[in-house]
């Protein structure tokens, strides 16, 4: 009968390459796990106008999320800024202040009482700029925005992307377009039988 060996004994060199590896694995399952802690926001804006252009923004802080927002840079990063122009006016809701800053704009709650809650979200975020919803859209990394646990730079920050809700005329419009391309196809197979 012959003895199969199925696994090696690992050598001291193979036992610190495997137990460095399972480290390394544990290292960055941890660094996951702190990352996905903290505030996980969302957030959306819907444009409307002939210019100018008002936008709203509405942002909400995921029920998994560990900690709240208490401010919002929206449309930047460190060293970046990505509208398309200067808004001309923000406007925040109430328990905020809005600030344009170049070519972005900063939402800050004005108490923790006023912080967006895990699960919870808030609308009356907004500007108003000459660039239309095609331009912002067209503008890359427009969305791109960094949401805070307190006031600005409190914390590492949540970087998320605001995205683009279409105005109401514009769904109503292709709602109305697809009806009538129904329309036309249950007409030509009632004509066909």
């Amino acid at each position: 009968m012959k003895t199969v060996t199925l696994l090696k004994p690992l050598s001291r060199r193979g036992l610190r390459l495997s137990l460095g590896l399972a480290g390394g694995l544990l290292a960055c399952a941890s660094a996951y796990s702190v990352r996905a802690q903290g505030q996980i926001a969302l957030g959306t804006i819907s444009g409307s106008g002939t210019g100018p252009y008002t936008y709203s923004l509405a942002f909400s802080d995921s029920s998994s999320a560990s900690s709240p927002i208490g401010s919002v840079w929206y449309s930047w990063v460190p060293g970046a800024f990505y509208l398309p122009g200067t808004p001309t006016s923000a406007i925040a809701p109430t328990g905020w202040t809005a600030t344009v800053d170049g070519h972005s704009v900063q939402f800050i709650a004005s108490a923790a009482a006023d912080d967006i809650m895990p699960g919870q979200s808030l609308s009356g975020f907004g500007y108003t700029a000459a660039f239309s919803p095609s331009q912002l859209a067209a503008a890359p990394n427009s969305g791109t925005s960094v949401a805070y646990s307190g006031g600005l730079f409190s914390d590492a920050g949540n970087t998320f992307t605001v995205t683009m809700v279409p105005e109401p005329s514009s769904g109503l419009l292709m709602g109305v377009a697809a009806s009538l391309w129904a329309l036309r196809r249950w007409r030509s197979r009632v004509a066909a039988e």
